[in-house]
């Protein structure tokens, strides 16, 4: 029953926040259909929809980010239990920095610009890809318009910054312009290896023979803790003191991980997290207090945690636990769970329930927090870990729109009832509520339940819902539509792949040859659009423009002795006519049968153009 409340809370919550909401996409989630018929599924306790949109937001829907991130929750778990047991370590580090009221969330374009208030610059950039010249500088961008970014935007920024440069992968050490090369004296290689930041570099060919002398290499961060990646999510709360968003990260590591080197790696990691934070325009976070009763320092900026494994049956079934008890994964993944503390904070969908009480502040906070999170990725992994986390465990590979409902395991396959698409808009979605009841009848009282939600809707059985034998129509999506939807998933994943692989597989002068073809097309392009059409082409627009003149009127005067006709016409009938200019819908609207006296088809009886007239009838007819 618990279940089945949170399941009817998060649906009339979505509800709720459609009502408010500025994201289309959040409005059509759960209403919006695909097809002719709506289908619901009713199990043992659990009943769904099918044949609706989904918007698959994992900030702004609570039924989308619940699903989402539920199954992403199970993936890391699944990952990080793994890499425990083969004997490597986790280190949770939570990331925040000072913040107070009237803290702006959302990223936007400075006022007194041509964008000013939008998220970001749309205007084309036509600023040359290389410097004017080698040695030069590549002139300043003058084309956008600047974006002062928001406390999320920084936040995000800062963390990336903090696995950026030298101090993160290590550098070689510059001497005279060139790699300093590896002492040869005892006492001045002893200094370098007890200074502990210095190694001992050297290149070897495939043959595994040196190439070039050894040279002194700085350790990064990264390898002086054995850090294979990084997996970093963000949290975002609203309190007293404003806008709170702050990165929990999971650093994976080859050693064991324990409290000592969780210290040392706070220490560290402070220093740079700090340096960032001022870098991005954030205020600098606090070091903490360490409280006199037992000694743990409080209030810091940034706090690093090591990962425990510990039995959780009898079985030897082990599951990653933080030292204080919180699931790992609970916490990196399941913020719709979460209930801010006291006066800290108000996750988002608590904000969102206030709202729709109707706090008018909590409305105008709820729209600040969909336009900031729009498009904000909020669970990444670094570049190379999944590919070493692939042979110890399987990981899911599935985008945020391939993750099904949580009730989909739990329902039949095919559907119990189908309701028709007018039925659903006329009756049902106006009605607040009312997609909440019938799925919270169909879980309590079964398929009996949801028909008497719908019969008190006014919904006639047999006409506007039914069983499936009684339904005529498809039950949508079609295959048609489902290898769309996995040929547009697919061709996202290699837009994405190709950007990814765009700076390794380019080189400057490459990039410089694409910017010039793309100058030299909008030039063609705005030639072609300026130029003037010749005869031959005047002639095929105006052959064109009669024949589908002609069209329309043989159908329109079809449809007046038959309204039923226009089940006849296909799509595929006829060729479709490019017009150049809306102007041309003034001729096809204005189509009229043929004068008195004057040239007319032989089929619909529709004037003749003069080219047409030694046929005595259209191509089309």
């Amino acid at each position: 029953m618990k279940r089945l409340r949170l399941r009817d809370q998060r649906r009339r919550l979505r509800e709720a926040i459609q009502r408010f909401t500025r994201l289309s996409g959040v409005r059509s989630c759960g209403t919006g259909t695909t097809g002719e018929l709506v289908g619901l599924h009713v199990g043992k306790g659990a009943a769904r929809f099918a044949g609706l949109q989904s918007c698959h937001s994992v900030w702004a829907c609570p039924i989308c980010q619940a699903r989402i991130r539920a199954a992403r929750s199970v993936e890391l778990e699944r990952a990080a239990l793994a890499w425990l047991k083969a004997g490597h370590g986790l280190y949770m580090a939570t990331l925040t920095v000072p913040h107070w009221q009237h803290v702006r969330l959302a990223s936007r374009v400075k006022d007194g610009h041509k964008c000013g208030g939008q998220r970001s610059c749309t205007c084309a950039c036509k600023c040359p890809v290389l410097a004017p010249a080698p040695g030069m500088e590549k002139p300043t961008c003058t084309c956008k318009c600047p974006v002062d970014p928001g406390q999320l935007a920084r936040v995000v920024e800062a963390w990336r910054g903090v696995q950026a440069g030298s101090w993160w992968a290590g550098r070689d050490v510059i001497q005279q312009g060139a790699p300093a090369l590896w002492p040869t004296g005892a006492a001045a290689r002893l200094a370098l290896e007890e200074d502990g930041r210095y190694v001992r570099r050297q290149e070897y060919d495939a043959q595994g023979r040196p190439v070039g002398p050894a040279t002194v290499w700085q350790q990064g961060f990264r390898e002086r803790w054995g850090i294979v990646g990084t997996t970093r999510t963000i949290e975002i709360t609203w309190g007293a003191n404003g806008w709170h968003s702050h990165a929990h990260v999971l650093i994976w590591t080859e050693d064991l991980a324990t409290d000592a080197r969780a210290e040392a790696i706070e220490d560290e990691l402070f220093a740079r997290w700090a340096k960032r934070c001022t870098a991005v325009g954030l205020p600098k976070p606090a070091r903490g207090e360490i409280r006199e009763s037992d000694g743990k320092r409080i209030g810091k900026g940034v706090d690093v945690t090591a990962a425990t494994r510990e039995k959780a049956d009898a079985l030897g079934r082990y599951v990653v636990k933080l030292q204080e008890g919180g699931a790992l994964a609970m916490e990196m993944t399941r913020a719709d769970l979460k209930v801010a503390r006291g006066q800290k904070g108000k996750t988002a969908l608590e904000l969102a329930a206030y709202a729709a009480a109707g706090n008018e502040q909590a409305i105008d906070l709820w729209h600040e927090f969909e336009f900031a999170t729009r498009g904000v990725q909020c669970l990444t992994w670094s570049q190379g870990l999944r590919e070493r986390l692939a042979p110890l465990v399987e990981l899911d590979e599935r985008e945020d729109d391939e993750i099904p409902e949580e009730e989909a395991a739990e329902t039949p396959e095919a559907p119990s009832l189908l309701i028709a698409r007018d039925a659903w808009w006329r009756a049902i979605v106006p009605v607040y509520g009312a997609r909440a009841d019938i799925l919270h009848a169909a879980e309590v009282g079964g398929l009996p339940g949801a028909i008497a939600v719908l019969d008190g809707l006014g919904l006639v059985q047999g006409t506007d819902y039914g069983a499936p034998a009684q339904m005529s129509g498809p039950v949508l999506p079609s295959v048609d539509q489902l290898r769309r939807g996995q040929a547009d998933r697919q061709a996202r994943r290699d837009r994405r792949k190709a950007v990814d692989n765009a700076v390794h597989d380019r080189t400057p002068e490459q990039w410089a040859q694409a910017w010039e073809r793309r100058a030299e097309a909008e030039q063609q392009q705005a030639r072609a659009a300026t130029a003037e059409p010749t005869d031959t082409e005047n002639t095929a627009a105006e052959v064109e423009r009669t024949q589908a003149a002609a069209e329309f009127a043989r159908r329109r005067a079809e449809l007046r002795h038959d309204p039923d006709a226009h089940r006849s016409f296909e799509r595929d009938d006829v060729r479709p006519v490019h017009l150049p200019s809306v102007e041309d819908l003034d001729v096809v609207a204005d189509a009229r049968p043929a004068p008195k006296g004057a040239p007319a088809c032989g089929e619909c009886g529709a004037a003749l153009a003069a080219e047409m007239i030694p046929h005595g009838r259209h191509v089309m007819c």
